[in-house]
This record gives C-alpha cells, sequence and structure tokens, in this order.
C-alpha cells in the first residue's frame, strides 16, 4: 500500500476509536468573564509598565485607574454589562447576548477598518462569535495609547527567553542522549512534545500563572488531558511541510527542542515558524527573535505572520503567511490564544493539531477539564459530523 494511503488508512482507524467522544460542536463564546479578565489584563499590563517607569505609588494608581478605564469605557454600552469589576463576578459562565455581540461587532468593524484599513465581515466568518483573541487587538490598541507604551513587556519578554535558555540546554543534552539510545520515534517525539508545551507557562496574558521551575520538574510526567500523538505521527509520515504558530517570547526556546526534534526524524520536511505581527501582551514577534539572537533561524524558516492578535486569524495573516499556511500538510498551533482563535476553524482541518495549557476557565468549561492541564489534540478527529 503507497505511503500516503496507508496514513490515511491509519488516521480512519484512529477516527473510528474516538467516534463516540464527541465534543460540543459550536465555538467558544465570548463572555462577560472574558472581558472582566481583559479588564484584569489592562491592570496587569498597566502594574508592570509603572513597575519599570515610576517610583511615585500614587502616580502609578492613577495610571492603573486610567488604563482600566479606557477598557472598561468599550464595554459601558454593552446592555447586559454587570458592574465588571476586578473582584469576582456575577458574569461567570455567562454568554454575551446576542444584541451585546452585535453592539461589539461593530466596534471591531470600525476599528479594523479605521486603523488596519481592513474590511471584512466578523459576523459571517464566525457564525456571531467574536474570538477573545480578536477583541484582544482593539483592548490592547486602547492600553498601549493610555500608557503611550507600545511595548509594555519588552524588558519581561527578553528575561522570560534568557531564562528558558538556561532550562533549554537540559533538556536538548537529554534529547540528544534519547536519540543516541535509539529510542523510538514516538518517544523522542512524545519527549519533544512535552518540552515544548512547558514554555507555555510563560503567559502574563492569562487568568492563572504558574511557575517555570516546577512545571518543568514535573513535565515528563504529568498526564495530558489529551494527547492525539498516534495521528500525529500518521500526519508526519506523509508531510513535506509543517507549519508551527508561535506564542509566547520564551517559548520559542522549548520550541526548538520539538523542531531540532522534528528535523532530526524527517529530514525532507520542511518547518516554518509564525509569530506575531505586532507587539501584543508577551507574544513572540520577529523583532524579539533578532534582539536575542535565537537559534530558530538556523533551524527553521521564520515568518512575520502579519497577525497582531494573540492568536493566529487567517484573516489578519499577510499574503505571505496566508500562503504558507494554505499549502501546510500539518499545522502545529501553539498556546491558548492559538486554540481560543483557531479551534473551530480545527475541527473542519485535519491538519491543525493544538498544544497548550489551560489557563482560564472559559476554556476548562469549554473542553471539560481541570485549570493547569496540557493538552496536545486533533479537534478534527473528535468532531460531530
Amino acid at each position: 500500500m503507497p505511503k500516503n494511503k496507508r496514513a490515511k488508512s491509519q488516521l480512519q482507524k484512529i477516527q473510528l476509536k474516538l467516534k463516540n467522544h464527541k465534543v460540543k460542536d459550536f465555538l467558544i463564546n465570548l463572555t462577560y468573564e472574558c472581558l472582566e479578565c481583559l479588564l484584569k489584563q489592562a491592570q496587569s499590563t498597566a502594574k508592570i509598565h509603572c513597575a519599570q517607569f515610576y517610583k511615585d505609588s500614587k502616580e502609578s494608581a492613577q495610571i492603573e485607574q486610567t488604563t482600566c478605564s479606557v477598557v472598561k469605557d468599550l464595554f459601558q454600552t454593552l446592555e447586559d454589562f454587570q458592574d465588571l469589576s476586578l473582584e469576582n463576578s456575577k458574569n461567570e459562565n455567562r454568554n454575551l447576548t446576542f444584541k451585546d455581540k452585535a453592539k461589539l461587532q461593530d466596534l471591531m468593524r470600525e476599528f479594523f477598518k479605521q486603523k488596519y484599513t481592513l474590511s471584512f465581515d466578523i459576523e459571517s466568518q464566525n457564525h456571531i462569535e467574536i474570538p477573545p483573541t480578536m477583541l484582544a487587538v482593539l483592548v490592547y490598541d486602547r492600553i498601549h495609547k493610555s500608557l503611550n507604551c507600545f511595548s509594555p513587556y519588552g524588558k519581561i519578554k527578553e528575561a522570560s527567553i534568557q531564562k528558558a535558555r538556561l532550562y533549554k540546554q537540559y533538556f536538548l543534552e537529554s534529547l540528544h542522549k534519547k536519540i543516541e539510545s535509539q529510542a523510538s520515534v514516538a518517544k523522542i517525539l512524545e519527549f519533544a512534545i512535552r518540552i515544548s508545551v512547558l514554555g507555555n507557562v510563560l503567559d502574563y496574558g492569562a487568568q492563572m500563572s504558574f511557575d517555570l521551575e516546577e512545571q518543568a520538574q514535573r513535565i515528563l510526567e504529568v498526564p495530558f488531558a489529551s494527547f492525539d500523538l498516534e495521528s500525529f505521527l500518521c500526519h508526519l509520515k506523509s508531510a513535506k511541510n509543517l507549519v508551527m504558530i508561535g506564542d509566547n517570547a520564551g517559548e520559542n526556546e522549548f520550541d526548538e527542542i520539538l523542531i531540532i526534534a522534528l528535523n532530526l526524524l524527517y529530514p525532507h520536511l520542511e518547518i516554518f515558524y509564525f509569530v506575531r505581527g505586532a507587539e501584543i501582551i508577551n507574544d513572540i514577534t520577529l523583532s524579539d527573535l533578532k534582539h536575542t539572537d535565537s537559534a530558530i533561524f538556523t533551524l527553521a524558516k521564520v515568518v512575520d505572520s502579519g497577525v497582531m492578535s494573540p492568536g493566529f486569524i487567517e484573516s489578519l495573516a499577510s499574503a505571505e503567511a496566508k500562503e504558507i499556511y494554505h499549502n501546510a500538510d500539518v499545522i502545529l498551533a501553539k498556546g491558548m490564544g492559538n486554540f481560543e482563535s483557531m479551534e473551530n476553524s480545527a475541527k473542519q482541518d485535519e491538519r491543525i493539531f493544538l498544544l497548550f495549557k489551560i489557563k482560564c476557565d472559559v476554556v476548562k468549561n469549554y473542553l471539560q477539564k481541570n485549570l493547569g492541564d496540557f493538552v496536545f489534540f486533533n479537534p478534527n478527529l473528535y468532531a460531530i459530523p
């Protein structure tokens, strides 16, 4: 049997095994809790900025308050906006009403048209739902303007990369030992995938934070909530190219481990590494990689995706990134922001694998998993026909 037919047959067997494992067949709903999370991000971003540039506590407090206010003003016109506070909320698990979604869509259309000269129908593309990552572009635009700083996480990103680089050396040695001991392809890839997702801990836009050192000690033993390695291996057998969509600064260092493993195991596989097209939270950009002399340039073709959101949204991508994305045989998207942006399209696209750590209640409830769970899955395997 030809190689690609054999791989297809194996995939069909995997899908049959998962036939009764159903997940909800709809988009992640934008909730009022998501809006509250964006308010918290505004406050934490202002705190980070003030810690770097202001010594006066009163002045810092005023800047934090102003930054939160400019974000909160975005939501004041929503009819069911329930006193979003930075405390606990009445907003937990409450989906936005149709009217409130329509109002946010109007805001988004106008914003993207004016700032980026982009014109597209959010409603038709996303079936009424607005990806939280798309709304984040508008929110962080307001945050950056309020702070008069378009890279408030700059120093943190550089520090995260340097810290991750120290850990990487140890894991790189472990990878080479596995290869020298002639471990199976599956064992080598499992190791490399686990190390790659470790970097997803470095997230300053998440509801919950985790300690990198503690997670590094557990990463090789901790069970994953989903781990679709068999499907990933089947796709790689016939793949000529792969797109990895990066996420956070520092995480790229751990992604190198996986790229090295893929290069060694599949020497004819062409690998593209997508980065964000603009500064947003602590997401990795081309500038970050160049500024820190990243080794990833020697391992893969790095592509500025053009996407300014903290998650890959194809309609926002550059022409080059779109072409590479469309022609990719396998797509591996890292991080929760990419999950929020891509999960719906991934249900219809067997090429897409998602690798991340669950760090917020909305995603936890949607996937029916636990906070802190690691996930590596191919949504197409579980999609309800």
